[in-house]
């Protein structure tokens, strides 16, 4: 792993509004009237309340305009890399400048189709995937990328890109093999072959139920060999020639992303849903490192020089929805990641399970969530959340069912009892009834409400319930420092590694996604160093078992155990994410999960909105 760390202070900080002026050329931001909307129910509802229309159709003419946001995409991350980082976030970028096999058109539903395939694969067995790649399928072709690899911009993708794709993740010799952290979903794999340019045959070991999600996978990008370099990394600017909707143009950590139409894209001409041909219909996407700073926010919102933005004061948004005015959305779904800490289980105190489940009890949830995400208008900003976020609803706990377990009830009989507990198991694990000394937790930095709100709750509950003192120690860069140490972790290093960790982490589309690499025994991104044979054997099960009624109750039973039994990461919430979007924003995408940029491509900008004519161009 090669986390990537701040060239300086003034980069790592939050975008600066002259830096944000300079970046996006607009002109200067003044205070202006607070523009609101009303709640959005499922889709997009415009503030007037009125149900949004369904996504509308691009007419003729309609491309063109560069789409501005506001988000975390510019994060600082452990590695450029499509198959070595770890964050959710640069996947947003991957996304929409690699593509995959196959692709999922709706998450929550678990619908995958083509992408680089012209087809589902043919399956003449449960162990034989054929693929057929669609044709006239290149890779990027832009100056810079012509200068460092003049033999990969404008060439032909391949059956021999998708091959070497996934064999390297394989490949144990490689110097990055231990950072390769999805490796574990072609572990099933005997042989690929590539019997000619655009054919691919893929032989497993054994049947293996979730293979096809793995082909769709977040991470599961196809990239060309030439941009690897010699200790098998490609972990920079110049390496991201993808084959999807847009190009990347540049990045500037913690300041900006921004990406550029692919005219060659090879689904520019595919119609889903009426859309219309020649996409992607925007010119570009500029995603601007979120300042942080509500006032800030809203003044460059107000004046369009972001079409998009979220808030991270709750209180702020509902403020603004409430003037209704009708050419404003508001988006919202519940998010496909949860606010967790990862323990340390091979050395005092996390070694002894006693030490875990006390902080599982400890914790109150409810007033975690209180804390961190306020209700919005009487709704709630947050969810309860076991190993699975709530949103994955075919494979998560229901709500029903976590309001009720220990650590989760917040009724004052339910709370008192876990507290009780919660005290004597952590004065049995440290061999009395007496404080521990100072435990550090490593809380990333962005967004920074999870270290100003969230760690001080957490430090008050486990101070007052167990006598414990925690000692925050924030990462500024998000989560580099954070990779880094988990990395090390995983490497068995025995010093310097963090013990417990406060970050938002994500997971995936299927059942396997969120329990499989994480917390199987051996697996890249299994930090605790947790070894449970029993936990092992229900997982290699899910992986076995075709029939998904089955499959989800062995995923139910593997949940039950995780927050029974092992408490090695601790899920606490998941949040609901809200943003405003300018109206002339027109097929605008709230994404469930990380990874999902490539909707984009259907995005446009509808010139003829009221609103647009007050947008700097």
């Amino acid at each position: 792993m090669t986390p990537q760390q701040p060239r300086s202070k003034a980069q790592a900080r939050t975008i600066t509004r002259r830096r944000f002026l300079a970046l996006s050329g607009a002109a200067a931001i003044a205070a202006s009237a607070v523009v609101v909307v009303r709640r959005a129910t499922g889709k997009k509802t415009p503030s007037g309340g009125k149900p949004a229309a369904s996504p509308s159709l691009a007419p003729a003419g309609a491309r063109g305009g560069i789409l501005r946001a506001y988000n975390f995409n510019a994060m600082v991350q452990d590695s450029l890399d499509p198959h070595l980082t770890q964050m959710g976030l640069v996947a947003n970028m991957h996304s929409a400048v690699f593509s995959r096999v196959l692709r999922y058109e709706d998450e929550r539903a678990g619908t995958i189709v083509p992408d680089l395939a012209e087809s589902m694969p043919e399956q003449p067995d449960r162990t034989t995937y054929i693929i057929r790649l669609r044709d006239g399928v290149t890779f990027h072709d832009a100056p810079n990328y012509r200068v460092a690899y003049p033999k990969t911009a404008g060439r032909a993708l391949t059956a021999a890109d998708v091959k070497y794709s996934i064999e390297r993740q394989l490949n144990k010799n490689s110097p990055s093999t231990r950072h390769f952290y999805r490796q574990g979903n072609w572990s099933s794999i005997d042989r690929i072959e590539a019997p000619d340019p655009r054919t691919v045959v893929i032989t497993l070991k054994q049947p293996d139920a979730p293979f096809l999600s793995f082909l769709a996978g977040r991470h599961a990008f196809i990239v060309p060999r030439e941009v690897v370099d010699a200790s098998d990394q490609a972990n920079t600017e110049v390496a991201m020639i993808g084959s999807g909707p847009f190009v990347l143009e540049s990045r500037e950590p913690q300041l900006a992303v921004k990406l550029r139409r692919n005219p060659q894209w090879f689904a520019r001409d595919d119609n889903p849903g009426g859309a219309g041909a020649d996409r992607p219909f925007l010119d570009g996407y500029d995603a601007f490192f979120s300042p942080q700073e509500d006032s800030f926010q809203r003044a460059a919102f107000e004046r369009r020089l972001v079409d998009t933005t979220g808030f991270g004061d709750g209180a702020v948004l509902d403020q603004e929805r409430k003037t209704n005015l009708a050419d404003i959305v508001l988006e919202e779904t519940d998010a496909g990641t949860v606010l967790a800490s990862r323990l340390l289980l091979d050395r005092a105190p996390f070694n002894d399970d006693r030490a875990r489940r006390a902080i599982h009890l400890a914790v109150d949830r409810k007033a975690l969530a209180a804390a961190l995400y306020p209700d919005v208008d009487g709704r709630a900003s947050a969810r309860l959340s076991g190993p699975i976020a709530p949103v994955m609803t075919r494979w998560a706990l229901a709500a029903d069912n976590l309001a009720k377990r220990p650590g989760y009830r917040n009724d004052s009989g339910g709370r008192e009892e876990d507290l009780r507990q919660a005290r004597q198991l952590w004065a049995a694990a440290l061999g009395g009834d007496r404080p521990i000394g100072e435990i550090r937790v490593l809380c990333t930095g962005i967004p920074k409400i999870i270290a100003e709100r969230a760690m001080p709750a957490l430090q008050r509950q486990l101070s007052d319930a167990l006598r414990v003192t925690i000692t925050p120690v924030v990462d500024p860069s998000g989560f580099a420092l954070i990779a880094s140490a988990l990395g090390r972790n995983i490497e068995g290093a025995t010093e310097g590694v963090t013990q417990f960790t406060l970050a938002m982490e994500d997971g995936g589309a299927d059942l396997d996604d969120w329990l499989y690499p994480q917390f199987r025994s051996g697996q890249p991104m299994n930090t605790y160093r947790l070894q449970d044979p029993q936990l092992d054997a229900l997982l290699d099960r899910s992986r076995a078992e075709f029939d998904e009624d089955a499959r989800r109750k062995i995923g139910i039973d593997a949940q039950e155990y995780l927050l029974a039994k092992v408490n090695a990461r601790i899920e606490y919430l998941a949040p609901v994410e809200r943003r405003l979007t300018w109206g002339y924003v027109r097929n605008s995408h709230q994404p469930l999960p990380y990874g999902s940029d490539e909707q984009l491509a259907d995005t446009w900008l509808d010139t003829s909105h009221p609103s647009w004519r007050l947008r700097p161009v």
